[in-house]
């Protein structure tokens, strides 16, 4: 006698997954990437608003023109770097302990400074610093004996 088969539930196959075309993929972008997309495009914006002003810096015809369009050059530049999360660090013209790796100097100099005047901002991006600030070396001025 042959032995009975367990009853066993047939499960119906699941559905194919329909698959999506490329130029489906294409038209849904993630969110992150529609921000970074987002984010350039106004970056691109400032940027070519900073070129605009550049061209009225050229053309100025008088110092007051001239001064202007260098004042509304650096809003724009400043804009686009916001844009693009870039912050400036340093203060023009201040003083600080020479340190090489929060400073690039403008000159070779035979001895390391121990203080330096900032002369140009560096630029960084959240932790990361892109450009380095420019900075000289402080030259103290020696005291004339009897004084």
């Amino acid at each position: 006698m042959p032995a009975k088969k367990k009853a066993t539930k047939r499960q119906p196959k699941p559905a194919p997954k329909k698959k999506k075309g490329a130029a489906r993929k294409r038209a849904a972008p993630s969110l992150a990437g529609a921000l970074a997309e987002a984010a350039w495009a106004e970056a691109d914006q400032a940027l070519a608003e900073a070129l605009v002003e550049s061209d009225e810096v050229e053309s100025a015809t008088s110092a007051a023109q001239r001064e202007a369009a260098v004042a509304l050059m650096i809003q724009a530049l400043s804009r686009a770097g916001r844009k693009r999360g870039l912050t400036r660090i340093g203060v023009l013209g201040a003083r600080e302990p020479y340190d090489p790796a929060k400073h690039q100097l403008m000159a070779a100099v035979a001895k390391k400074p121990r203080t330096v005047r900032i002369a140009a901002r560096g630029v960084a991006r959240g932790e990361s610093i892109l450009v380095l600030p420019r900075a000289g070396p402080v030259v103290r001025g020696r005291r004339k004996s009897g004084q």
